[in-house]
């Protein structure tokens, strides 16, 4: 068993959300402390809302909650957890293995051809040593989606 994935995931995803929300308290925290501010309190109100909105929604396009949690290489299947869910997919449901680096992070997506639990798509981050290696991330992807092609052939 070979694992795929970058081992701190959980710890990446948490320190995500838990940057926003640090975000939105230092710019809510001079409008609770300022007892001035408390006597036009819809233009401060209005814009650490505003901010909170922004990185929510930023947050949510890049697909941050999305990422699986681990992802790990059995041969002829991989074995997915994002959060308490687990998956065992077996390559014959593979339909193709991409990369992509949206936002400046590197990820593997693969999508399947059968919904699981976990959706139509995998997306995960790969193992720390590929992220400034994009010829290693494009061996990675291709080499996964030639194992699915040959279970795919050999199922069906």
């Amino acid at each position: 068993m070979q694992a795929l994935s970058f081992k701190n995931t959980p710890l990446f995803k948490r320190g995500i959300w838990l940057s926003a929300a640090a975000l939105t308290a230092c710019v809510a925290v001079p409008f609770l402390l300022d007892s001035s501010l408390w006597r036009d309190p819809l233009p401060n109100s209005f814009g650490v809302c505003a901010l909170a909105v922004f990185l929510g929604v930023f947050i949510w396009k890049t697909r941050i909650h999305r990422l699986a949690d681990e992802v790990f290489d059995n041969e002829d299947r991989l074995k997915v957890r994002r959060g308490r869910k687990e998956e065992i997919i077996p390559f014959s449901n593979i339909a193709g293995v991409e990369v992509s680096t949206g936002a400046g992070i590197p990820r593997i997506i693969v999508r399947l051809r059968k919904p699981t639990r976990l959706g139509l798509r995998i997306e995960f981050l790969p193992q720390a040593s590929l992220w400034g290696n994009p010829l290693g991330l494009q061996r990675v992807a291709a080499g996964l989606t030639e194992r699915a092609n040959q279970a795919k052939g050999a199922g069906g």
